[in-house]
C-alpha cells in the first residue's frame, strides 16, 4: 500500500468513527428524551389524581351525607347507598370505599333519626321521604363536583332496610336506577316488576350465617329462571353484617350488574 493510499484509508476510518459517535449520541439523547417524557407523563397522571375520601358534608340539620369520589376528575357514574336500621353510612358505605372510588361517585345519606340519644343513624320515615333525602344527598355531592356526576346507568345499593327501600324507590322511578345491589335483605323480587321499573340487573349479597341467605338464594334462582340477570354473593362467615372481603365483593357485584343486562344470567354461587 502506498503512503497516500494509507492516508486516505485512515481518513475514511476517522469519518466512519465520527459518524458512529454522532449516531450513538443521538440514540442516547433519544433515550433520555423518552425517559423524560415518561416521567413527565407519570407526574401529570399523579397530578391529576385527587383524594377520593370518604368525605362528609352537611345534609339537613345535624344530618350529613357520606360520600366518595373517583380518583381522577371528570365524569363518574353515580352509585348511591341507603344504610339500614341503627347502621350508619360510615359502615354501610365505609367498608367498600376503594371499590366505589374506582367505579364512580358514591353518595350515602344519613337516616332521619337515631337509635337512642347518642346512637347511630336509622330510618323511621316513609320511603317517599327516604327517596327525597337520597336525591338531596346526591345534590350536595353534585354541587361540590359540578358536572361530574353521570346518572346514566346509575347503581342503587342498600343494606337491610336500605335495600328494601332501594327496590321501592326504583319501582317509583322507572329507569332512574337500572342497577340494584341489595345486601342482607330477602326482598321479594319478580322479573316482570323489575323490568317495568327499568331495572336491568340485580346483585344480591347475604351473610353465610345470617337469616337472609336462603331467601336470597331462592330469589336469585327464580329470577334466573325468568331470564333476568341476577346473582348471589355469599359473605363467608358473616351474619347480618359485612364479611372482611366486602370491598372485593362489592366490586364484583357492581361489575356484574353493569355487564350482565345483555341477557346472560347466573343464579348464584
Amino acid at each position: 500500500m502506498t503512503r497516500s493510499r494509507g492516508c486516505a484509508v485512515a481518513a475514511w476510518l476517522l469519518v466512519i468513527a465520527a459518524c458512529r459517535g454522532r449516531e450513538s449520541e443521538r440514540a442516547s439523547a433519544d433515550a433520555s428524551a423518552s425517559a423524560s417524557a415518561d416521567a413527565d407523563a407519570s407526574a401529570d397522571a399523579g397530578a391529576r389524581e385527587r383524594a377520593h375520601g370518604p368525605f362528609e358534608a352537611p345534609l339537613e340539620g345535624t344530618r350529613k351525607v357520606y360520600y366518595v369520589v373517583p380518583r381522577s376528575p371528570g365524569k363518574g357514574r353515580l352509585i348511591a347507598n341507603l344504610h339500614g336500621v341503627c347502621n350508619p353510612p360510615g359502615y354501610a358505605c365505609g367498608y367498600w370505599v376503594e371499590a366505589a372510588s374506582k367505579l364512580g361517585f358514591l353518595a350515602c345519606p344519613e337516616g332521619n333519626s337515631h337509635c337512642g340519644p347518642n346512637g347511630p343513624p336509622t330510618w323511621t320515615e316513609p320511603v317517599a321521604r327516604i327517596d327525597a333525602d337520597l336525591e338531596r344527598a346526591i345534590g350536595v355531592v353534585d354541587s361540590a363536583y359540578p358536572g361530574e356526576i353521570d346518572r346514566e346507568g346509575a347503581v342503587l345499593t342498600g343494606f337491610s332496610l336500605g335495600a328494601y327501600s332501594a327496590v321501592q324507590i326504583a319501582r317509583n322511578h322507572p329507569g332512574r336506577w337500572p342497577y340494584l345491589v341489595l345486601n342482607e335483605a330477602d326482598v321479594p323480587l319478580d322479573a316482570a316488576q323489575l323490568r317495568a321499573a327499568g331495572v336491568r340487573a340485580v346483585a344480591l349479597l347475604a351473610g353465610e350465617n345470617g337469616s337472609q341467605v336462603a331467601g336470597e338464594r331462592r330469589t336469585a334462582e327464580r329470577l334466573a329462571k325468568q331470564g333476568f340477570p341476577a346473582r348471589l354473593w355469599v359473605m363467608k362467615g358473616a351474619g347480618h353484617y359485612y364479611s372482611a372481603d366486602i370491598d372485593a365483593l362489592m366490586a364484583e357485584a357492581i361489575a356484574f350488574v353493569l355487564t350482565s343486562d345483555a341477557g346472560a344470567s347466573d343464579a348464584g354461587r
